[in-house]
């Protein structure tokens, strides 16, 4: 069989599997197994397939039409203009996530050409957020966290790739525990789908970590502890930038509130025009006014210890 009726079978059975963009899968699958870029891919079109990639490319699609994520078989995803490494032992990267690395980069801006800023990635996973920051901030170093050792085997794996292993520093603990000294931002991706609605997401999203995914009852436990640790861990003018769902911005804000912590929260939309990120000032920054005028946007349980 020729590439172009491979490429047809190949997305005739991810669309029958219920797949969705079966067609590009299809052919992100045959380059992956063939070696060819995308422009080999089109120009080989009335070729035969070659015999090695027919065998990979049959055991590629039994994987991904049993709704493996696709990440998961080529090992890779793009993300912020990067190619990462990627394993079944992290979150997949996600485009949406990319807003963070966009406010990180504008903070770290505003500090001065001179500033040497310290990050605090929390939750790491394949260390997307942190080698995206460390790319486009030079002068930048990066504390990465996570509880899991083989996450933080892959965000090693992808310093590595790119020669970061100087300047991103990966410690094995919970939340911002682990940080040697303050740092000037804390960014961070943190599991917030309420549990209950775990079993409603795609296939392929419940093949990933459940501790990647499960931010409690209310989707907002590891929220809690992360906004309860970062204050007392950043420096003076430092900020904290959280991603959230949509529908839970008025929750974090009045949850930055009853913490008595921060005394300024705003938020940024993503390129849906939904509210994904929220970015927090320490109270210090305001004085003890602002400690008097908790945010109050949504009833709730408080903020508790770290």
């Amino acid at each position: 069989m020729t590439v172009a009726e491979w490429l047809a079978v190949a997305a005739g059975r991810l669309s029958e599997a219920g797949i969705d963009d079966a067609r590009l899968e299809a052919e992100v699958l045959i380059r992956h197994t063939s070696g060819m870029d995308r422009a080999s891919l089109y120009a080989s079109m009335r070729e035969e397939l070659p015999k090695p990639a027919v065998g990979q490319l049959e055991g590629l699609l039994l994987r991904r039409t049993a709704r493996e994520p696709l990440a998961y078989i080529t090992r890779h995803r793009e993300f912020f203009g990067i190619d990462l490494e990627v394993s079944p032992a992290v979150l997949i990267p996600r485009q949406e996530t990319e807003l963070l690395v966009e406010r990180a980069i504008d903070f770290c801006s505003s500090l001065g050409p001179a500033a040497r800023p310290l990050i605090a990635d929390i939750g790491t996973g394949s260390g997307a957020i942190a080698v995206a920051i460390a790319l486009h901030v030079p002068r930048s170093t990066v504390y990465a966290t996570d509880i899991s050792r083989e996450a933080l085997a892959t965000a090693d794996e992808n310093r590595r790739k790119y020669g970061l292993e100087g300047r991103i520093h990966l410690w094995r603990g919970d939340l911002l525990r682990p940080l040697p000294r303050p740092v000037d931002l804390v960014v961070a991706n943190p599991p917030y789908i309420p549990t209950g609605d775990i079993s409603y997401l795609a296939p392929e999203v419940q093949r990933e970590p459940r501790s990647s995914l499960d931010g409690g009852v209310d989707g907002l436990g590891v929220v809690r502890r992360l906004l309860s640790q970062a204050s007392g861990r950043l420096r003076p003018g430092g900020r904290v930038i959280v991603e959230i769902s949509p529908e839970q911005l008025d929750a974090v804000s009045a949850l930055a509130g009853r913490c008595a912590l921060y005394g300024e929260v705003s938020f940024h939309r993503d390129m849906l025009g939904l509210a994904r990120a929220v970015e927090m000032s320490p109270l210090h920054l305001f004085g003890a006014e602002a400690a008097r005028e908790p945010i109050r946007s949504l009833a709730g349980s408080a903020c508790p210890r770290s």
